[in-house]
């Protein structure tokens, strides 16, 4: 019982026996993401049902205005909300123009709690969003020593000793016939501990952590075909020690997606992605009150392929067909295949883009219902 809780717990996607394949159908396709990175001022979102308690939300916003020939004032939106993955923040980002392609830009990230805020300071080199590089460094929770300087020492005084920092870089790029986006972003390993005059073992509160994420997306296009790359790699390591327990877990987790695509016409284009997404999740608890030590070492490795058809009958409207397959197993001994048929349709109008696809059961034999999924996603272009 205490392994299956650990499993539901640190690898929720178990709990959705066909999560690869939900993320094929989730992100957005290469014409979306062109568009997107076109505008100064636009929103996305992509949304779909992962399992019986949890909903996939993927949002960003952006606007900009210039209040001057060398001052300007940037927002940035993003809520991204699947299982291990969590994040909601308002970022406004005042800038100077030094020169047309260069500007000084700092970031403020105000949080409902004041002691989550984030601050930051780097600069933007590019003349639009389609070929730029962009860096910063922000300081986390800049505010929680703050916000406690009332506060007496002891347990309930919990604060930094080291202030985590984070490093963003991001990298756009397109070409006749390619792309290719790059985002980076490492903090150091910061420590947050309580503030006992009188250290014992163990303290009421000891935390450290720090987390590593890279994500890469490229296509080229050489003549008719169109070959292309995802590659997603995230990193954590976490460590907390309280009067109850000891909390240990490190996480790494790799997906990698070749694709290739082949445009037989002005209407007919098929696109075969191969994605694997591999996982290990090491977690422990010791209870300093049973002196008994709970841990799952647990791996995942998943292997699927997405065949998308698309057509286009003129006008505004694009269909598409597809099919899924993904072979799922981990180190638990838990095996499963599955496939799917997806039937979507992408509706573009002016400033307007909507998709959604339904997705399908495959397998044989068929259960009493042909509903699976079913995913939307909406771009908006001021």
């Amino acid at each position: 019982m205490l392994l299956i809780f650990f499993l539901l717990q640190y690898a929720p996607e178990d709990s959705n026996g066909q999560y690869l394949l939900d993320k094929q159908i989730a992100h957005y396709f290469p014409a979306w993401d062109a568009y997107y990175d076109s505008a100064t001022n636009a929103l996305r979102t992509s949304q779909g049902c992962l399992d019986f308690w949890h909903w996939y939300i993927n949002l960003e916003t952006k606007l900009e205005a210039n209040l001057s020939s060398w001052l300007g004032v940037r927002y940035r939106n993003r809520y991204h909300g699947d299982y291990d993955r969590h994040v909601s923040n308002h970022h406004f980002e005042p800038f100077f123009q030094l020169r047309e392609d260069l500007r000084i830009l700092f970031t403020v990230a105000p949080h409902y709690y004041k002691g989550e805020d984030e601050l930051g300071l780097g600069f933007f080199w590019g003349e639009n969003y389609m070929d730029f590089l962009e860096t910063l460094v922000i300081l986390e929770d800049f505010d929680r020593n703050y916000s406690y300087k009332n506060t007496p020492d002891g347990p309930d005084k919990v604060i930094y000793r080291t202030f985590p920092v984070k490093w963003q870089v991001k990298v756009n790029k397109y070409w006749h016939g390619g792309h290719l986006a790059c985002n980076l972003e490492l903090t150091n390993r910061y420590l947050l501990q309580s503030t006992e005059r009188e250290l014992s073992y163990p303290p009421y509160f000891y935390e450290r952590s720090l987390h590593r994420a890279f994500y890469t997306r490229f296509w080229q296009d050489i003549g008719k075909i169109r070959c292309g790359l995802i590659f997603d790699l995230y990193q954590s390591e976490f460590y907390h020690l309280d009067t109850g327990r000891v909390h240990k877990e490190d996480i790494l987790e790799l997906i990698l997606e070749p694709m290739l695509s082949y445009s037989i016409s002005n209407k007919w284009k098929p696109t075969l992605y191969f994605t694997y997404n591999y996982k290990t999740d090491d977690d422990s608890v010791y209870f300093f009150s049973t002196y008994t030590d709970s841990a799952v070492d647990y791996q995942r490795d998943i292997y699927a392929y997405l065949l998308d058809i698309e057509f286009h009958p003129g006008g505004n409207f694009v269909w598409h067909f597809g099919m899924q397959q993904q072979f799922y197993e981990n180190n638990l001994g838990r095996k499963a295949d599955e496939r799917r048929f997806t039937l979507g349709i992408e509706y573009r109008y002016k400033n307007i883009w909507f998709y959604i696809v339904e997705a399908m059961e495959g397998d044989i034999p068929m259960p009493n219902w042909l509903h699976n999924r079913t995913y939307v996603q909406l771009m908006i272009k001021f």
